[in-house]
């Protein structure tokens, strides 16, 4: 199941965040997607995926390195082709899969506004990653449409992933409310294969924080306590080319 499609894509989003003036040296979140949120209707293709995310700061001793984050994640997601309501194979434009992973991730983030983030990922493709049942489930606890053809979906193989992702500020504007960024990304695997070239670039109310103390780059988890609440509120905008 590996992409080699190329595709260009554009975010835009308003992101507000403000956190308390304690400690936080460890965060547990989720990451939840899926096609229900925007539409009763469709659903399709890359259709949902769910992400319990860990992350913590161990210790390191670099004068260069801001700081150090690990994230180890536990995952699924689920693709479907064009609907997912297709009992006949032959007019299923892309298979049904499911995909149950971890990951284990360490960033670096450099004081002069950069990150290295290398992330090794193992995971099982196929009916083993139990998304037809938990789709199904889904779909009947919550009154949504019909499935099927999950019958033919791609069968167990294993999952091994290596990704590298690199970022650097290129510049500020003056009063640093406007940043500019370049960050390029690669999957090589079993199961994704990819290059990712790209900008991100905030707009902000106020000055806004450094590459490695920002939410935006996943870097907002701190083991100094900070005298004053941070807060971020800006628009981000990230056009990328994916091969």
């Amino acid at each position: 199941m590996n992409l080699k499609n190329t595709a260009l894509s554009f975010f835009a989003l308003l992101c507000s965040l403000a956190y308390s003036q304690n400690q936080h040296s460890k965060s547990f979140g989720f990451i939840s997607d899926n096609d229900v949120y925007i539409s009763t209707t469709q659903d399709q293709y890359y259709t949902n995926g769910l992400t319990l995310v860990y992350q913590f700061l161990p210790k390191t001793s670099s004068e260069k390195l801001a700081k150090k984050i690990v994230t180890v994640e536990i995952g699924q997601y689920m693709y479907t082709p064009f609907r997912a309501y297709v009992p006949n194979i032959n007019n299923q434009d892309r298979p049904f899969a499911g995909y149950l992973f971890a990951d284990y991730g360490v960033t670096k983030y450099y004081k002069n506004e950069s990150a290295l983030n290398i992330t090794y990922q193992l995971g099982i493709l196929g009916p083993d990653s139990q998304a037809e049942s938990l789709q199904k489930w889904y779909h009947r606890t919550f009154g949504l449409p019909a499935i099927a053809g999950w019958e033919y979906q791609i069968q167990n193989q294993l999952g091994a992933n290596i990704n590298v992702a690199y970022l650097k500020n290129l510049a500020y504007t003056k009063g640093k409310q406007v940043d500019f960024n370049a960050f390029a990304e690669a999957k090589l695997g079993t199961i994704f294969n990819e290059l990712s070239l790209g900008f991100e670039s905030r707009l902000g109310f106020k000055s806004l924080n450094p590459i490695f103390n920002s939410v935006l780059f996943n870097s907002n988890i701190n083991a100094d306590k900070t005298d004053d609440p941070i807060k971020e509120f800006y628009f981000f905008m990230k056009p990328q080319l994916t091969y």
